[in-house]
């Protein structure tokens, strides 16, 4: 068996912070505790844009090796800040001075930035096209149509999503939380990650000024920020995979034994993916094969869904009790198969890239 590997949080400076994700985990499950206090905390550290945009300061690897080590503590926390330093990287990326007036704000950690570009890959990948449809208008563009699902939707939010022309043109635009024709819908109450404000919105009328537009050139843009959406996702993954085969493998009594032959198996498993992981995140590195990409990503969530689950065997009863980590850790990893893009969606460009 690989022993598992996460970043040493001392290497940012961040055992402190690490520890007091965790002692809090239980809090956030329960919502209870807010993620933002975490992001805030980071934002004083200045680490919620390391590695934003593209790598530019060679600091990615920094980045998702601290999602990595947070998802082993707490995964709302992880994939809350998965999701805000995206909209960083988005925003980066635009070049134009409105975008420039939010990054201060998003990279202390307030507001919250909420990624709902989930279509954006499916339209990318030729599944369905863009939901919410734009409509040329004098200044700008009126926004209509649905987020169908996106996290961080707090009542602040900076939340970037793409949108159509009726025309056929695709553009990536910038709205706020609150602004007249946007609603999001009361958040329901899901298995795990009841704390990321995670829920649906409709934009009906809603004006995106010019200056508001990421980027009109959809595809280019679609393509160039994949592999960090990608990885950053494959990061908490594996933070995930790596707690709970830690907990695993110090389990004792007759369940451990006779399960150590499948914890071995997983964390081998686990080893491959984190080196093929490790190599990927490195400045430099080639990150031009989407089908590499997406295998990491499935393979990583698989992975910690195996991981939770021998986790939860060797530990038995006191495991299964709702309020236990281990019983957190699972229904965390029960998410990933449904995080965008979902399991269903990584198998069918896999095997069309096959094909």
């Amino acid at each position: 068996m690989t022993a598992p590997r996460t970043v040493a949080p001392g290497d940012l400076g961040l055992a402190e912070l690490t520890a007091w994700v965790g002692g809090r985990a239980a809090a956030v499950d329960r919502d209870e505790a807010d993620v933002r206090e975490a992001l805030a905390r980071l934002g004083e550290r200045d680490l919620l844009g390391i590695g934003a945009p593209a790598d530019g300061d060679g600091r990615f690897a920094e980045f998702a090796e601290l999602v990595a080590a947070l998802a082993g503590e707490c995964l709302s926390t992880a994939f809350s800040l998965w999701g805000h330093h995206m909209v960083i990287e988005y925003l980066a990326r635009a070049g134009t001075g409105f975008a420039a007036g939010l990054l201060p704000g998003l990279r202390a950690g307030r507001p919250v930035g909420s990624s709902a570009m989930a279509p954006a890959l499916r339209d990318l990948a030729g599944l369905e096209p863009l939901p919410v449809i734009a409509t040329p208008a004098p200044g700008g563009f009126l926004l209509d149509g649905p987020i169908r699902w996106a996290s961080n939707l707090y009542e602040d939010a900076v939340i970037v999503l793409p949108a159509r022309t009726e025309d056929g043109d695709r553009l990536i635009v910038t709205v706020r939380a609150g602004t007249p024709g946007l609603t999001i819908a009361p958040a329901p109450r899901l298995l795990a990650l009841n704390a990321t404000a995670s829920s649906s919105a409709r934009l009906e009328g809603v004006f995106a000024p010019d200056e508001a537009v990421v980027t009109r050139d959809f595809a280019s843009f679609v393509h160039s920020v994949r592999p960090f959406f990608l990885l950053t996702q494959t990061a908490f993954c594996l933070g995930l995979a790596a707690a709970s085969l830690r907990f695993a493998g110090e389990a004792e009594g007759t369940a451990a034994a006779a399960l150590a032959p499948g914890i071995g198996e997983t964390g081998d498993r686990y080893g491959r993916a984190r080196d093929r992981f490790t190599a990927l995140i490195r400045p430099g590195a080639d990150r031009d094969s989407a089908a590499e990409l997406l295998r990491l990503r499935l393979e990583a969530a698989e992975v910690a869904q195996a991981a939770t689950r021998l986790e939860l065997a060797v530990r038995g009863g006191a495991g299964f009790a709702m309020s236990s980590p281990t019983c957190r850790r699972f229904r965390e990893a029960a998410f990933l198969p449904v995080q965008a893009p979902t399991e269903g969606q990584l198998r069918w460009e896999i095997q069309r890239f096959a094909s």
